[in-house]
């Protein structure tokens, strides 16, 4: 997949914006997959829905990490794991929030900005791919 398939742009943001929400999520409260998934979700009002395959994978990650802890706990007859943010997890989503704050401005300038805005209306040449 090439750089100009929107679909590359798509998987990387989203991938991104996951992780980012599902530190978030367990900045606010213990919590266990589905309702990590759903925190997720609703954080981000939409511009990425993680499916199972996307969180529970991230979440072994973290756990091997360092960066969350699971704990068993009984719901009835089921038992859940509930994960929290340990110390170096909460270090880790500080300092995801402050370079996402950084970033956040000059992306979407950057993102709204066309070329000839950036290049005071001038043509610009492109190459022609070669084939």
């Amino acid at each position: 997949m090439g750089l100009e398939n929107p679909q590359y742009w798509d998987m990387l943001i989203r991938r991104s914006l996951s992780r980012f929400f599902l530190l978030r999520a367990l900045h606010e409260r213990p919590m266990h997959g589905y309702e990590i998934g759903k925190a997720v979700r609703d954080a981000c009002h939409g511009c990425c829905d993680p499916s199972d395959a996307m969180i529970y994978p991230a979440l072994r990650e973290l756990l091997e990490g360092g960066y969350i802890d699971c704990r068993e706990e009984r719901d009835g007859g089921r038992v859940r794991k509930v994960c929290s943010l340990t110390q170096r997890g909460l270090a880790a989503y500080e300092a995801a929030a402050a370079e996402w704050r950084k970033v956040l401005p000059h992306l979407a300038e950057a993102a709204t900005q066309t070329q000839s805005e950036h290049r005071g209306n001038e043509k610009r040449h492109i190459p022609r791919e070669r084939g």
